[in-house]
Protein backbone atom coordinates (compact mmCIF):
# COMPACT_ATOMS: atom_id res chain seq x y z
CA UNK A 1 0.00 0.00 0.00
CA UNK A 2 2.95 2.33 0.46
CA UNK A 3 3.06 3.16 -3.23
CA UNK A 4 -0.38 4.75 -2.84
CA UNK A 5 1.24 7.42 -0.68
CA UNK A 6 3.76 8.84 -3.14
CA UNK A 7 6.37 11.34 -2.15
CA UNK A 8 5.48 14.97 -1.91
CA UNK A 9 8.32 16.90 -3.49
CA UNK A 10 9.47 20.46 -2.72
CA UNK A 11 7.18 22.89 -4.49
CA UNK A 12 7.77 26.62 -4.97
CA UNK A 13 4.47 28.45 -5.32
CA UNK A 14 2.85 31.73 -4.49
CA UNK A 15 1.56 31.88 -0.92
CA UNK A 16 -2.16 32.24 -0.40
CA UNK A 17 -3.39 35.13 1.67
CA UNK A 18 -6.53 35.73 3.67
CA UNK A 19 -8.01 37.86 6.37
CA UNK A 20 -6.60 37.33 9.84
CA UNK A 21 -8.79 36.77 12.84
CA UNK A 22 -5.76 37.18 15.13
CA UNK A 23 -3.69 40.33 14.51
CA UNK A 24 -0.99 39.07 16.84
CA UNK A 25 -0.49 35.74 15.05
CA UNK A 26 3.02 35.11 13.72
CA UNK A 27 3.09 34.34 10.00
CA UNK A 28 6.68 33.08 10.13
CA UNK A 29 7.23 29.63 11.62
CA UNK A 30 9.66 28.96 14.43
CA UNK A 31 11.90 25.91 14.44
CA UNK A 32 11.25 23.62 17.39
CA UNK A 33 12.54 20.25 18.56
CA UNK A 34 11.45 17.57 20.97
CA UNK A 35 12.95 14.25 22.02
CA UNK A 36 10.46 11.40 21.98
CA UNK A 37 10.17 8.25 24.08
CA UNK A 38 12.59 6.39 21.74
CA UNK A 39 15.25 9.06 22.18
CA UNK A 40 14.72 10.40 18.66
CA UNK A 41 15.06 14.14 18.18
CA UNK A 42 12.13 15.28 16.04
CA UNK A 43 11.85 18.67 14.35
CA UNK A 44 8.67 20.66 13.88
CA UNK A 45 7.63 24.15 12.82
CA UNK A 46 5.27 26.24 14.90
CA UNK A 47 3.12 29.22 13.95
CA UNK A 48 2.17 30.82 17.26
CA UNK A 49 -1.46 31.76 16.72
CA UNK A 50 -3.83 31.98 19.68
CA UNK A 51 -6.62 30.04 17.99
CA UNK A 52 -7.32 26.33 17.92
CA UNK A 53 -4.35 24.08 17.12
CA UNK A 54 -3.82 22.47 13.72
CA UNK A 55 -1.39 19.55 13.43
CA UNK A 56 -0.12 19.04 9.87
CA UNK A 57 1.43 15.82 8.56
CA UNK A 58 3.32 15.64 5.25
CA UNK A 59 3.63 12.78 2.78
CA UNK A 60 6.32 10.19 2.19
CA UNK A 61 9.74 11.77 1.53
CA UNK A 62 8.26 15.20 2.15
CA UNK A 63 8.94 17.51 5.07
CA UNK A 64 7.31 20.34 6.95
CA UNK A 65 8.41 23.43 5.03
CA UNK A 66 8.21 22.34 1.37
CA UNK A 67 4.95 20.47 1.88
CA UNK A 68 2.98 23.01 3.91
CA UNK A 69 4.78 26.36 4.17
CA UNK A 70 6.16 26.85 0.64
CA UNK A 71 2.79 26.33 -1.13
CA UNK A 72 1.13 28.84 1.21
CA UNK A 73 -1.14 26.35 2.97
CA UNK A 74 0.26 27.01 6.43
CA UNK A 75 0.16 30.76 5.85
CA UNK A 76 -3.52 30.66 4.94
CA UNK A 77 -4.34 28.86 8.20
CA UNK A 78 -2.02 31.08 10.26
CA UNK A 79 -3.83 34.15 8.95
CA UNK A 80 -7.00 32.74 10.48
CA UNK A 81 -5.28 32.83 13.88
CA UNK A 82 -4.62 29.11 14.29
CA UNK A 83 -1.67 27.69 16.16
CA UNK A 84 0.07 25.41 13.67
CA UNK A 85 2.26 22.45 14.55
CA UNK A 86 3.95 21.08 11.42
CA UNK A 87 5.96 17.94 12.14
CA UNK A 88 8.91 16.54 10.24
CA UNK A 89 7.88 12.94 10.76
CA UNK A 90 10.64 10.58 11.88
CA UNK A 91 13.02 9.83 9.05
CA UNK A 92 12.05 13.01 7.21
CA UNK A 93 13.36 16.56 7.02
CA UNK A 94 15.46 17.59 10.00
CA UNK A 95 14.18 14.81 12.28
CA UNK A 96 16.34 11.84 13.25
CA UNK A 97 16.35 8.97 10.76
CA UNK A 98 16.45 5.43 12.13
CA UNK A 99 17.09 2.59 9.67
CA UNK A 100 15.09 -0.25 11.21
CA UNK A 101 11.62 -1.15 9.93
CA UNK A 102 10.32 -1.41 13.49
CA UNK A 103 10.88 2.35 13.83
CA UNK A 104 8.12 3.17 11.33
CA UNK A 105 4.40 2.61 10.97
CA UNK A 106 2.77 2.44 14.40
CA UNK A 107 5.58 4.39 16.16
CA UNK A 108 4.84 7.34 13.86
CA UNK A 109 1.28 7.49 15.22
CA UNK A 110 2.62 7.60 18.76
CA UNK A 111 4.98 10.44 17.82
CA UNK A 112 2.04 12.69 16.95
CA UNK A 113 0.18 11.99 20.18
CA UNK A 114 3.37 12.42 22.20
CA UNK A 115 4.08 15.77 20.54
CA UNK A 116 0.55 16.94 21.34
CA UNK A 117 1.04 15.83 24.96
CA UNK A 118 4.40 17.59 25.17
CA UNK A 119 2.85 20.84 23.93
CA UNK A 120 -0.21 20.56 26.17
CA UNK A 121 -2.57 20.21 23.20
CA UNK A 122 -5.65 18.27 24.24
CA UNK A 123 -7.46 18.50 20.89
CA UNK A 124 -6.44 19.65 17.43
CA UNK A 125 -7.55 19.75 13.84
CA UNK A 126 -5.54 17.13 11.94
CA UNK A 127 -4.48 17.83 8.37
CA UNK A 128 -2.58 15.24 6.36
CA UNK A 129 -1.65 14.69 2.76
CA UNK A 130 -0.82 11.31 1.18
CA UNK A 131 1.09 9.34 3.85
CA UNK A 132 0.23 12.12 6.29
CA UNK A 133 -3.45 11.55 5.51
CA UNK A 134 -2.96 7.86 6.20
CA UNK A 135 -1.58 8.85 9.59
CA UNK A 136 -4.53 11.17 10.12
CA UNK A 137 -7.11 8.44 9.47
CA UNK A 138 -5.39 6.19 12.03
CA UNK A 139 -5.30 8.98 14.60
CA UNK A 140 -8.92 10.03 14.09
CA UNK A 141 -10.14 6.49 14.79
CA UNK A 142 -7.53 5.55 17.39
CA UNK A 143 -7.85 8.72 19.48
CA UNK A 144 -11.01 10.56 18.35
CA UNK A 145 -11.17 12.43 21.65
CA UNK A 146 -7.98 14.27 20.59
CA UNK A 147 -9.35 15.32 17.18
CA UNK A 148 -11.51 18.39 16.42
CA UNK A 149 -11.67 17.61 12.71
CA UNK A 150 -9.71 15.56 10.19
CA UNK A 151 -8.79 16.47 6.61
CA UNK A 152 -7.49 13.70 4.36
CA UNK A 153 -5.68 15.08 1.32
CA UNK A 154 -4.75 12.78 -1.55
CA UNK A 155 -6.18 9.81 0.30
CA UNK A 156 -9.26 8.06 1.62
CA UNK A 157 -10.22 4.64 2.97
CA UNK A 158 -10.01 1.31 1.14
CA UNK A 159 -13.31 -0.16 -0.05
CA UNK A 160 -13.53 -3.78 1.12
CA UNK A 161 -16.45 -4.90 -1.06
CA UNK A 162 -14.97 -5.92 -4.44
CA UNK A 163 -18.15 -5.13 -6.38
CA UNK A 164 -18.50 -1.65 -4.91
CA UNK A 165 -14.78 -1.04 -5.35
CA UNK A 166 -14.91 -2.00 -9.04
CA UNK A 167 -17.91 0.27 -9.64
CA UNK A 168 -16.14 3.17 -7.94
CA UNK A 169 -12.92 2.59 -9.89
CA UNK A 170 -14.92 2.70 -13.11
CA UNK A 171 -16.11 6.20 -12.14
CA UNK A 172 -12.60 7.51 -11.48
CA UNK A 173 -11.69 9.95 -14.30
CA UNK A 174 -8.49 9.37 -16.24
CA UNK A 175 -6.33 12.27 -17.30
CA UNK A 176 -3.14 14.25 -16.83
CA UNK A 177 -2.19 17.67 -15.50
CA UNK A 178 0.49 19.69 -17.36
CA UNK A 179 1.69 21.10 -14.03
CA UNK A 180 2.78 17.63 -12.95
CA UNK A 181 5.37 17.28 -15.69
CA UNK A 182 6.63 20.79 -14.99
CA UNK A 183 7.16 19.90 -11.34
CA UNK A 184 8.85 16.62 -12.22
CA UNK A 185 11.18 18.45 -14.61
CA UNK A 186 12.09 20.96 -11.88
CA UNK A 187 13.15 18.28 -9.42
CA UNK A 188 14.72 15.89 -11.94
CA UNK A 189 18.23 16.79 -10.80
CA UNK A 190 17.57 16.42 -7.08
CA UNK A 191 19.56 13.71 -5.25
CA UNK A 192 17.70 10.41 -4.79
CA UNK A 193 16.26 9.58 -1.36
CA UNK A 194 18.29 7.62 1.17
CA UNK A 195 17.88 3.98 0.05
CA UNK A 196 18.31 2.53 3.55
CA UNK A 197 15.52 4.75 4.85
CA UNK A 198 13.25 3.96 1.90
CA UNK A 199 13.79 0.23 2.45
CA UNK A 200 13.01 0.48 6.17
CA UNK A 201 9.83 2.55 5.88
CA UNK A 202 8.59 0.51 2.91
CA UNK A 203 8.99 -2.73 4.85
CA UNK A 204 7.22 -1.25 7.87
CA UNK A 205 4.23 0.17 6.01
CA UNK A 206 3.81 -2.90 3.82
CA UNK A 207 3.48 -5.04 6.95
CA UNK A 208 1.36 -2.53 8.91
CA UNK A 209 -1.06 -1.12 6.35
CA UNK A 210 -4.01 -0.98 6.29
CA UNK A 211 -5.00 -1.18 9.97
CA UNK A 212 -8.66 -1.90 10.65
CA UNK A 213 -10.96 1.11 10.85
CA UNK A 214 -14.45 1.51 12.32
CA UNK A 215 -16.10 4.40 10.50
CA UNK A 216 -19.78 4.20 11.56
CA UNK A 217 -18.94 4.89 15.21
CA UNK A 218 -16.75 7.91 14.42
CA UNK A 219 -18.15 11.31 15.40
CA UNK A 220 -15.26 13.44 14.14
CA UNK A 221 -15.94 15.76 11.15
CA UNK A 222 -14.00 14.33 8.21
CA UNK A 223 -13.13 15.84 4.84
CA UNK A 224 -11.32 14.23 1.91
CA UNK A 225 -9.75 16.33 -0.85
CA UNK A 226 -8.53 14.53 -3.97
CA UNK A 227 -7.63 15.54 -7.47
CA UNK A 228 -9.93 14.58 -10.32
CA UNK A 229 -7.19 12.31 -11.68
CA UNK A 230 -6.28 10.77 -8.30
CA UNK A 231 -8.96 8.06 -7.98
CA UNK A 232 -11.34 10.35 -6.07
CA UNK A 233 -14.31 7.98 -6.07
CA UNK A 234 -12.66 4.68 -5.25
CA UNK A 235 -10.82 6.36 -2.36
CA UNK A 236 -13.98 7.79 -0.83
CA UNK A 237 -16.92 5.49 -1.63
CA UNK A 238 -16.62 3.76 1.76
CA UNK A 239 -16.35 7.08 3.58
CA UNK A 240 -19.49 8.30 1.78
CA UNK A 241 -21.39 5.17 2.77
CA UNK A 242 -20.26 4.67 6.37
CA UNK A 243 -19.45 8.10 7.78
CA UNK A 244 -22.21 10.55 8.66
CA UNK A 245 -21.50 14.12 7.60
CA UNK A 246 -18.50 13.21 5.46
CA UNK A 247 -17.41 15.96 3.04
CA UNK A 248 -15.92 14.94 -0.30
CA UNK A 249 -14.03 17.54 -2.34
CA UNK A 250 -12.73 16.82 -5.84
CA UNK A 251 -10.33 19.31 -7.43
CA UNK A 252 -10.89 19.39 -11.21
CA UNK A 253 -7.92 18.72 -13.47
CA UNK A 254 -5.50 17.83 -10.67
CA UNK A 255 -3.42 14.73 -9.90
CA UNK A 256 -1.99 13.36 -6.65
CA UNK A 257 1.07 15.55 -7.05
CA UNK A 258 -0.68 18.76 -8.09
CA UNK A 259 -3.75 18.88 -5.84
CA UNK A 260 -1.64 20.19 -2.97
CA UNK A 261 -0.57 23.23 -4.98
CA UNK A 262 -4.07 24.27 -6.05
CA UNK A 263 -5.71 27.25 -4.35
CA UNK A 264 -8.99 25.33 -4.31
CA UNK A 265 -7.38 22.78 -2.00
CA UNK A 266 -6.36 25.51 0.39
CA UNK A 267 -9.75 27.22 0.21
CA UNK A 268 -11.62 24.00 0.96
CA UNK A 269 -9.30 23.21 3.86
CA UNK A 270 -9.60 26.64 5.47
CA UNK A 271 -13.38 26.60 5.06
CA UNK A 272 -13.70 23.09 6.52
CA UNK A 273 -11.63 23.93 9.59
CA UNK A 274 -13.42 27.22 10.20
CA UNK A 275 -16.85 25.57 10.02
CA UNK A 276 -15.81 22.85 12.45
CA UNK A 277 -13.80 24.99 14.85
CA UNK A 278 -14.51 25.02 18.58
CA UNK A 279 -12.65 28.07 19.83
Amino acid sequence: MLKSYVALLPLALLALVGCSDDPEASFEPKDRWFTNRDGLKLHYLEFEGRGSPVVMLHGLLGSAHPSWVAPGIAGALAKQGHRLIILDQRGHGQSDRPYTASSYGEPMVLDVLELMDTLGIERAHLVGYSMGAAMTRVLMTRAPERVISASLGGAGVEELDPVIRAEAEARDPKGTDPDEQRILDEIAGDPPPDPRFVAAITEAWTAWWPPSIDLPSLRVPVQAVNGEFDAPYSKTVRLERELAGFENVIIPGRTHLTTLIDSRYVDSLVDFIQRNDER
